[in-house]
This record gives structure tokens, sequence and C-alpha cells, in this order.
């Protein structure tokens, strides 16, 4: 065969399911494969049975149905190794026939070995070229080895140990800090729970003064209800006292004092709303008094007619002309009133200070209104 690959050994992570490993390297027999496992913790152990190899298929089987082992759980390897024993099988006699096929096997196993050398060689601890050290330099190499990686060892450890003392520093300066921080924390819980103490207190004092508000309101309420009942109640008795209007279509023969009467008339305003004059009865003199008009948009059921009110009612005019303004009355320029007998009032009439009526002489006394007759010696 041709060796086209010097790959001599495949090493394979299992998955709990798998049982067919490929096979990708050539080998001359079944009994020169060698499977390894190694478990989770790191043991490795060669297996010697419970596996079937397939060199045509290039295919091994492990561990087979038949063996009742369970495919390996997730997290180990397998490993393939094929190991070539070191045996030369070939013979060749004088003059006899010279097997191409024969000569190609065993050379096909002699480079089988060197490749398998090779992979060996590469597991194992190597002196560089220039050293020239052998094997029966070994021991000497492992304690030169072992000198070197005590050292580094102890380079390792002395960085530990700084790396430690270092942590021991840091440990206790946070610690510092940490006991720094839970003092400060406390005082700052002593503060909030003292400021939460006086907030309580201030609640409790705002809640007590809210209901001593609630029950000054709720007192406030009584009394404004009071008031109000008492407010309405004078209200009805004073509307109980004003007059209302009562709307007839001619006046009665008398009244209420208490009512104003309103009587329609034919005449409207300007928008065409009827106008109503307004009487009251006056007890004293037993007459109706007219006290105003207005207008309203109420329908009259009885009128009177233009005509009648022309003559009933004195214009504006003829009340201008017919009558003296009130300010005039006993005033400057104005006119003198009257007492009770009709006659004008003695404030309204200038009085002399003396009189010779009849060839005797009199004074008058403002004060008493009486006069004095003077006498004089003859």
């Amino acid at each position: 065969m041709t060796l086209s690959t010097q790959i001599c050994k495949h090493i394979y992570e299992t998955d709990g399911q798998t049982r067919t490993w490929e096979l990708d390297f050539p080998i001359l027999s079944a009994e020169h494969l060698q499977v390894f496992v190694r478990d989770a913790a790191g043991v490795e152990t060669l297996i010697t049975g419970g596996y079937e190899v397939n060199i045509q298929q290039g295919t091994v089987i492990y561990p087979t149905v038949a063996s009742g082992v369970a495919p390996l759980a997730a997290g180990q390897f397998l490993t393939l190794l094929r190991v070539t024993p070191p045996t030369q099988t070939m013979h060749l006699t004088q003059q006899g026939v010279l097997d191409a096929e024969e000569l190609e096997h065993g050379y096909d196993k002699l480079t089988m070995h060197v490749q398998e050398l090779a992979e060996q060689t590469e597991r194992c601890i190597k002196y560089t070229p220039s050293s020239g050290k052998t094997g029966a330099d070994a021991e000497s190499f492992l304690a030169e080895w072992k000198q070197t990686q005590t050292a580094a060892l102890n380079t390792a450890l002395a960085s530990v140990a700084q790396t430690e003392t270092s942590l021991q520093a840091a440990l206790s300066t946070e610690e510092t800090t940490r006991a720094q921080a839970d003092l400060s924390l406390s005082q700052q819980l002593q503060t909030l729970s003292g400021l939460v103490s006086q907030r309580a207190s201030e609640i409790i004092a705002e809640e007590t003064a809210r209901q001593s508000a609630d029950t000054s309101l709720q007192t406030s309420l009584t009394q404004e209800a009071s008031a109000r009942i008492a407010a309405d109640q004078a209200l009805s008795d004073r509307i109980d006292a004003l007059n209302f209007i009562q709307f007839v279509t001619v006046l009665p023969a008398s009244g209420n004092s208490k009512y104003i009467y309103a009587v329609p008339q034919d005449e409207t305003d300007l928008d065409d709303y009827p106008i109503i004059v307004l009487y009251i009865w006056n007890t004293t003199s037993s007459t109706w008094n007219a006290v105003g008009a207005f207008s309203t948009n109420l329908e009259p059921a009885s009128l009177l007619t233009k005509s009648e009110a022309a003559s009933t009612y004195l214009s504006q005019t003829d009340a201008t002309s017919t009558y003296l303004p009130l300010s005039q009355k006993a005033a400057a320029g104005g006119v003198a009133s009257l007492d009770t007998y009709g006659k004008i009032t003695a404030g309204q009439i200038p009085y002399a200070t003396s009189s010779s009526v009849g060839g005797i002489k009199q004074s008058f006394d403002v004060s008493t209104g009486t006069w004095t007759v003077i006498t004089e010696d003859l």
C-alpha cells in the first residue's frame, strides 16, 4: 500500500451517544490497534475487549452493543493508537521468486514502525541538539530539570507570598475602610432614626392640628348651618312682609296694602311689549295710588284705550307745567310750606323786633315768640 499520511493516532471526545469511531490511518491488522479511554479525572485505561475493528470500512465500534456497556459519557476521551509489532516476517530465498507485493508489505511495516517511533518521540523529554547529552545523562538532566522547576516553583511561591502580603494589606485596608463605612452608616442611621422620630412627632402634631381644625371646621359648619337657618327664617319673614304683585284686569273697589296691583294698558313700548301700570292701596285715604309703569310681554286680558290713558294720566309735559318740584319747598327762591292749620310756619315769616301800633310801643322776643309793651317815662 501507499502510506501518504504520517498519522498513527486519533483522539476523540465522547458525547454519551457515539459508538462508532472513524479509523482514519492505515493499519496492517486489527491486532495492531490499541484503544485507550481517559475519564474526566484524567485516568487513562487500556481497553482489552468489547470493541470491533473493521479495516475495510475504516471504523472502530466501542463499546459494542453486545458488550452491554453504555456509550462513553460526555467529557471523556477515546484514543485509537496503532502499535505495529517490531518483527520482520518477509523471507527471500536465493535465486527464488522476488514478490513485489511482499516487498511492499515489508517496506510498509518498516515505515509504520518509523511513524510510531516518531509519535512516541514527540511525547518524550528531549535534549537540545547542542547539549551533547545522551540517554545516560537522563538522571543528571532530570536533576537539573528538577532544580530548574524547583527554582521556578520557589519564584512562583515567592510571588504568591508577595501577592498574599499585598492581598492581606489590601484586605486590612478594606476592613478599615469597611469599618469606617459601617461607622458612618451607623451614624447616618442614627441621624435618620432621629429624623424619622422627629417626622413621626410632626405627623402626630399635624394629625392633632388637623383633628382640631376638623373639629373647629365642624363647629363652624354647625354654626354656619344654624346661621343659615336663621337667615333663611329671617328671609322668609321678610318675604312674608314684602308686597307681592297681583295682576288684575281692573282695579277692585279696595285692596290689600301688602300687594301691588298691576293693570295692563292698551299701549306698548318701542318693542311692542304691553305697558302695565302699578297701583298700591292707601289704607289712610282709602284710595288707589299709582306708583309707576313698566313694559312686559304679558298679554293683558283687558286693555285701556289710548284716549282713556291720556285722560287718566298726566303726560310728562303736563306734570312739569302743573307741579312744582319738591326741591323748591321751603327753599330760598321757592315756596313756603304750610303747617297742619294751613298757615305759613313761624320760621318762614320775618319778625319785627319793635312796633308802634296804636301809639303803643312793643318789642318782640324771638326766643319766646311774645310781644312786650314798652313803657317810657313822660
